[in-house]
């Protein structure tokens, strides 16, 4: 068939042939021509097909964005739709997982792409602004859901790490104690 975008003269030497440069130009472009494709449905519209966003909808769609990326990427319940894509490799801390990317081609970089919140994040921020601009009220509704969530599971996280925290602290005192028993002398018990 053909070569891999990787082997060919203008990416020759950049790394790993492995790695699907053409699927991720692939990818890019379906992100591309999403946005392109929105902004001419709704372009025609003038300044009302694209809202300003006001800084509280700014840091309320971040938090939304956050939160949807790292269940479309870590979460035991979203599995099946990277499953086709990704490796399970280990169960995580708060019920996450680790996975790994699998396969050649589309198939990996989709893989990596599932898996990465990082590389979620302009397409989960993308969906939310245009939701944001056809139907503010709803988009507010759907991002409060989860900027709720992610404040919550920060809450729940500094909640184990306050309560570790004491753990470990308990028990150097009680290990103090304990070498510290052993180095003192015996106090004298008073004679009447």
């Amino acid at each position: 068939m053909g070569k891999a975008l990787a082997e060919t003269k203008l990416f020759a030497g950049y790394g790993n042939t492995e790695m699907p440069l053409g699927s991720y130009a692939l990818l890019m472009g379906v992100y591309g021509s999403a946005l392109a494709g929105y902004f001419a449905w709704r372009g025609g519209r003038g300044r009302s097909a694209f809202p300003r966003m006001s800084l509280e909808d700014v840091a309320l769609f971040g938090l939304a964005t956050h939160k949807v990326t790292r269940i479309l990427a870590k979460d035991f319940v979203t599995a099946p739709v990277r499953a086709p894509f990704v490796r399970f490799e280990s169960t995580d801390r708060a019920s996450e997982v680790t996975e790994s990317s699998r396969g050649r081609g589309l198939r990996r970089a989709v893989g990596d792409l599932l898996s990465c919140t990082f590389c979620l994040g302009p397409w989960v921020a993308g969906a939310l602004v245009c939701l944001h601009a056809v139907r503010p009220r709803e988009a507010r509704l759907v991002a409060s859901i989860y900027a709720l969530t992610t404040l919550s599971d920060f809450l729940h996280r500094s909640y184990e790490w306050v309560g570790q925290g004491l753990k470990r602290t308990r028990e150097r005192a009680e290990a103090l104690e304990v070498s510290e028993g052993s180095l003192r002398e015996p106090e004298p018990t008073p004679t009447h």
